[in-house]
């Protein structure tokens, strides 16, 4: 029947950090110009995912304004658990070989809904993300 346990809520927060850290570690196979005749498909599993900036300069204001923009629109579209999302860079010049972003966003459980953050480590030389819930280490962090 339908008597299964309910998810805490840090159960809850574990799981769309998982989910999250797969949606930003897959590229969306369009880009969204090419879908934006076609407003259904790009919100589709056609265009899951984020979009690639292997290209972009991570030092550039306007790069960093379009990732950040990207990673919002992922997760408002495919994430359905958490709204009212942002997405922020956090500049580390003493860090090599890696980005920080802050995902902000609520968090919909049941009938109560609560502010959640997200801790996204970008490393470029793998175009892979990293996602952990604030006070868990990073990487390379003691």
């Amino acid at each position: 029947g339908g008597d299964a346990p309910a998810w805490t809520l840090e159960q809850l927060k574990d799981a769309v950090a998982r989910d999250l850290e797969a949606l930003l570690n897959t590229r969306a196979a369009l880009p969204d110009d090419l879908l934006s005749g076609y407003a259904e498909a790009g919100k589709s599993v056609l265009n899951y995912g984020l979009i690639d900036f292997a290209g972009m300069c991570l030092t550039s204001d306007a790069d960093q304004r379009r990732i950040c923009a990207a990673l919002r629109r992922a997760v408002e579209r495919y994430e359905p658990r958490l709204d009212v999302v942002s997405a922020t860079l956090r500049v580390h010049h003493e860090l090599v070989n890696r980005v920080d972003f802050v995902i902000g966003a609520r968090l919909r459980a049941d009938a109560a809904a609560e502010l959640v953050q997200f801790n996204a480590t970008l490393k470029p030389s793998t175009q892979q993300f990293a996602i952990r819930k604030p006070g868990a280490p990073a990487d390379g962090e003691a």
